[in-house]
This record gives structure tokens, sequence and C-alpha cells, in this order.
């Protein structure tokens, strides 16, 4: 059978005097807007809002939920709602705690500011704002944050944030933010998609990096600041000649590029080109007192059989051309060729003389015959 009782006969049940339990073996209803509960409630205790309401009024209320049920595979957790911590320094919070862990897993302190966490009718979150309009809304006016701090073995801490200027990630332990993104960044500045190539300029990149412009040239920049002159370098894809692409290299030091390479292949440099040198056939070699130099003749009849220079080997039309090597073989044919030069003048120069002695013989017999017939 249940009892009506009135907020006033409540607490009549607990005169100030009167330390004895009172037990109810039936259900205790309140027909009044309040039930106040606790050693200093009072006869005409005033309601709260005009609500039907259960008021605790003491130092630090509590309401303890004590689970009497048996261990095993029933829950056996004790937990309770406070408001205000017990200690003489305690703070002034609404928390729960879970008396069985020994745990306090969610707090509301007393400085709180409105709709600190506010949870709409859609199921959105709003921290700071009352009309969350995606499942995580946060607003704060001071720039909104998430911090992400590892507190095992050596402390270290991360933010996301974002303000009226940037959105990025902060390196909070180290003071540095790696990455940012100003407001206004156009669409598809950087995408990577699930097949791992990245965009730049670009939704459907066709490469493993692809940058991507609506102009007609495209290129990025390799600065280093601690260069003392010529600290950057672009790497230009722009439209050259007959409006064809062209790759160029340029040292941003305000001339034109140092490089180009046109879609049929031609490369031109406007400086020297240096390669790494190496002679497989050992160009200077030809000069060693030991090296095995063939003779002309048989330089010659080897040349006409193979159908090309000895050491420069084959060089054919549509075949790739290793220009340092080719380099190279052909050095040696030349110093080759200069040593047979000497060969050659130095024959000459005995035919020359020979010549001359026996042009001097023959004019010596030509005055004497002169003589004889005078």
């Amino acid at each position: 059978m249940q009892k009506a009782l009135s907020a006033a006969a409540v607490l009549a049940l607990y005169p100030a005097t009167t330390f004895a339990d009172q037990v109810f073996t039936d259900d205790v209803i309140v027909s009044d807007d309040l039930l106040c509960v606790g050693l200093n409630c009072a006869d005409g205790e005033p309601n709260i809002n005009n609500r039907s309401a259960l008021k605790l009024k003491g130092i630090n209320t509590a309401i303890l939920f004590d689970d009497q049920s048996e261990t095993g595979s029933f829950p056996t957790h004790d937990w309770q709602l406070n408001a205000n911590e017990t200690m003489q320094s305690g703070r002034n919070a609404f928390f729960l705690s879970n008396l069985t862990a020994g745990t306090d897993p969610f707090w509301v302190e007393g400085g709180a500011p409105d709709n600190a966490l506010y949870v709409d009718d859609d199921g959105d979150v709003g921290l700071g704002t009352a009309a969350p309009l995606s499942p995580l809304h946060i607003v704060s006016a001071s720039g909104p944050t998430i911090r992400l701090e590892d507190a095992s073995g050596t402390p270290y801490a991360w933010e996301v944030g974002a303000n009226a200027d940037f959105w990025y990630i902060r390196d909070v332990t180290a003071l540095a933010a790696p990455v940012g993104v100003e407001a206004g960044t156009p669409g598809n500045t950087f995408v990577i998609r699930n097949t791992g190539r990245v965009g730049i300029g670009t939704s459907l990149p066709e490469a493993p990096l692809e940058l991507e412009s609506d102009e007609t040239f495209n290129y990025f920049r390799i600065t280093a600041d601690g260069a003392e002159v010529n600290q950057s370098v672009d790497i230009t894809f722009t439209e050259g000649p007959l409006r064809t692409g062209e790759l160029r290299y340029n040292i941003v030091d305000g001339d034109g590029p140092e490089m180009r390479l046109n879609a049929d292949g031609d490369l031109r440099i406007d400086g020297t080109l240096t390669t790494a040198g190496s002679c497989s056939v050992g160009c200077d070699a030809v000069f060693d007192a030991g090296y095995p130099l063939p003779s002309i003749s048989d330089h010659l009849a080897e040349t006409l059989a193979l159908g090309h220079l000895p050491n420069v080997g084959p060089t054919r039309d549509g075949e790739a051309w290793d220009v340092t090597d080719k380099m190279g073989r052909m050095l040696n044919e030349l110093e080759h060729a200069h040593l047979y030069i000497g060969q050659l003048h130095a024959t000459t120069t005995a035919q020359e003389a020979r010549i001359e002695a026996l042009s001097a013989q023959v004019a010596a017999l030509t005055a004497r015959l002169d003589a004889q017939q005078d």
C-alpha cells in the first residue's frame, strides 16, 4: 500500500533531536513539489525555480548507488554523484565517482561556462555552443583546440587547432607548428587517394605525386636558406616553343633558365657540361711506352673490317649512346691519330730531306753536264 506524504510531513519524520532510522516497507510518495533531504532542511523549505525537485541540503552532498548484485556475471560497481569535494581545500565541482574502482571519471567544475558540454536532439555534441552543427562542434573565442598528450614515459603533447587565419597542428612540447592550412586555401590543394597517390592542385592524381595547375606553366621551388647566394631553384614545366611542353631548370638569380628539355628530347644547357670522366679504354694510356700501338696499315685494315673505329665502337641510328664513354673512346682514337700523324710527319720530313739532298745532287750533276757541254 502506498502512502502519500506532503513535504512537511516528510520533514517532520526527521526532527532535529531524533537520530533513529525510519524504515518504510512500502512506497513513499511526496505529493508536494519538493523533497528536501539533509540536516539543513527546514520547515517551509523554498522550492527550486517552481519545479518538482529533490533537494539535498548539506555540506558536500552526494547520491550513492549501492549495487547489491552477487559477484559473477552481474555488474557490481557502486557509483556516487557528488557535489563539491569533501577535502578542506577541495574544488567546487559536480562529479561522478566509481566507488568500486576508486576513480572519478566525470567532472564539471563550478566555473565551467555556459554550454561547456551540450548534446542536442540529433546527438550532435557542442563544446562551447548550444547549437552544434556536426557530430562534434567546438566553439571558442580564443581559437578552439584539441590537445593530445602522452603521459607515459617522457610526456609529449600535440594540439590540433584553428583560428580565423589558420588550421594547424602544433607540437606543444617542441614549440613548433609543422602543419598549417591558411583560411581561403583553394580546393584540392593537397589530396591523398586510397592508392597512395598524392595530388597537389588535383583530386585525381595519375602518378605517385602530381602537381596540376590551370596556368600555362607549373613549378615547384627548392630553397636552402643557409646558402649565401642562389638560395632557390625552380623546376618548371611550361609552354615552350610551338605551344609544346618544355621542362626547365632555373636557379633563381634574376636571369633565365640554365637548362631546357623539350618534347623532342633536345637539351639546351647555358653553361658547360661536366661528366664523371670515365674512360673504359684508357685514353691517355696510348702514350705509355708499353702500349701496343698498331701500325697505321693494321689499324686501317681493322677499321675497314669493323666498319667503325675500333676503340669507339658502333654508333647506330636510334640506339642510346653513353656520351661519356663514347667521348673517352673518341679521345683514345684521336690520340692514335696524333701518334700516326707524328709518324707520318717524321716519314714526310725524312722524305723531304732526302728529296732535298737528291735535288742538290741533280743540280750538281746538271751543272757538271752544262760545263762539259760548254
